[in-house]
């Protein structure tokens, strides 16, 4: 991981490294002696104290240990609960938000940032320049008080990994809250979006509706469904409304602002997340979605900024391998993405599975331990994550002559996975040697052109 420090009329410094920690807050520290900050609504904490936490990364890096944020300065509510789980994952905290800060500025631009990685501040800002907002669902991140926790970051993949490593509940605060076992970690390839309709649009101003209209094509170009929904009300959205389409759909998309029932209004008065994504002006939009589904609203803003986590925010999902007619774009592959699983890429089985037709309507694959025997081979598979729940459920329907059993990896590591009952597949055709599914289609429609030749 490489950290850059920007000015805002000069180019950017070169990159740091890891295991430079104390480089980088000398730097930020030095920059801000010669006039570029500290941020508004700020209080920076002694050099000293934030050199010594830094020298402490440094140590850890050396160490061995891999930490999510090291090296990441970021400036938080002065809690001990926050401060220390920001220090566990290799953050280093250079100075404390003041409540309310956001509130007093009313836009987060790039300035706020004044050489740090990110904030955290106890309000979303109404609007947004060249910062990226991530509000997670409400009470993930323990702060006490009625405020909603927001991470501010040029990104929104810091953005996000700043708010997983302090998410988590509180005993100390009754309204903090815990993943759900039912959490869904992805929308899938086609996520169906909610959007202003022509009639609400119509409230909008002109350059605020044109950005609108860009992001909802962006969004139809991307695979997305989008629906045009009546948002209207007296004095600005409704809020009945927009509730009813979260309800309805993945996500809702909504221009940033401050008149009632905008995105601000929506977040601090329903249960939401949100993703509020920057513009040049500070009017940009937001990505809102129901509680918990979190990821969903990160995938989309990662859609819309092309700034994506390599991790999902929920720490609950269970791995589970998928085979045959289960791989992406395959008949099953809808049951798997139903459930919320998001695809996490591809695995390699160890050398002593099979993989044999099943004949059904349409084939598909079972794989099977062959165990010492010799007919084995390794097998490619996919890795997806559910939530406990989802699994369960998921489980719950797999139909024969599929059952949930364990698989081992080419490194290794053991996997849940998706195999079938050895029973039935030993009637089927060996197809082990194309080690995986779709090398074997591709084989079947190779030999289509030619059968209907020779046919005709």
């Amino acid at each position: 991981m490489n950290l850059f420090l920007f000015d805002d009329d000069t180019a950017p410094l070169p990159p740091i490294t890891m295991s430079q920690v104390v480089q980088r807050v000398l730097s930020v520290f030095d920059a801000l002696s010669r006039g570029f900050g500290p941020a508004p609504g700020v209080w920076l904490r002694c050099r000293e104290d934030v050199l010594v936490d830094a020298k402490s990364v440094d140590e850890r890096v050396r160490a061995g240990e891999r930490l999510p944020l090291v090296g990441t300065l970021v400036a938080v509510p002065d809690d001990p609960v926050i401060v220390g789980r920001l220090a566990r994952a290799g953050g280093v905290v250079a100075g404390h938000t003041v409540p309310g800060a956001m509130a007093a500025m009313s836009e987060a631009r790039l300035e706020t940032l004044s050489k740090l990685d990110a904030l955290l501040v106890s309000e979303p800002p109404s609007m947004c320049r060249d910062v990226v907002g991530f509000v997670p669902t409400r009470g993930l991140i323990p702060l006490d008080g009625p405020g909603i926790g927001t991470v501010l970051a040029r990104e929104a993949a810091v953005a996000q990994q700043v708010a997983a490593a302090v998410t988590g509940r509180d005993p100390r605060i009754g309204h903090s809250r815990d993943w759900p076992d039912s959490v869904r970690l992805s929308a899938g390839d086609h996520p169906r979006v909610g959007v202003p309709d022509g009639a609400s649009r119509a409230r909008l101003d002109a350059p605020v509706r044109a950005r609108l209209e860009a992001t909802v094509d962006t969004l139809r170009v991307v695979g997305a469904l989008v629906d045009e929904v009546d948002l209207g009300g007296e004095n600005g959205w409704c809020l009945r409304r927009a509730a009813f389409t979260l309800h309805e759909h993945d996500a809702l998309l909504t221009p940033l602002g401050d008149e009632v029932g905008s995105l601000s209004q929506l977040v601090t008065r329903l249960d939401t997340a949100a993703v509020l994504i920057p513009a040049a002006d500070g009017k940009g939009m937001g990505v809102v979605t129901k509680p918990f589904d979190d990821q969903v609203a990160l995938d989309l803003a990662g859609l819309l900024t092309g700034s994506q986590a390599s991790h999902p925010y929920p720490d609950t999902g269970v791995g589970l391998v998928a085979f045959g007619a289960y791989l992406r774009g395959q008949p099953r592959a809808d049951d798997l993405i139903g459930a919320g699983a998001r695809f996490a890429g591809f695995v390699t089985t160890a050398r002593h599975y099979r993989m044999l037709l099943l004949q059904r309507d349409p084939p598909e694959a079972g794989v099977v331990d062959a165990g010492n025997s010799q007919k084995g081979g390794p097998l490619v598979g996919e890795r997806w994550l559910l939530s406990p729940s989802a699994l369960g459920e998921f489980v719950a329907h797999l139909p024969p002559p599929m059952r949930l059993g364990t698989v081992e990896l080419s490194d290794g590591t053991t996997s849940l996975a998706i195999l079938c009952d050895p029973a039935v597949a030993e009637r089927g055709e060996d197809l082990t040697a194309w080690q995986c599914w779709r090398a074997y289609l591709r084989h079947l429609s190779a030999l289509r052109p030619i059968a209907a030749q020779a046919e005709s």
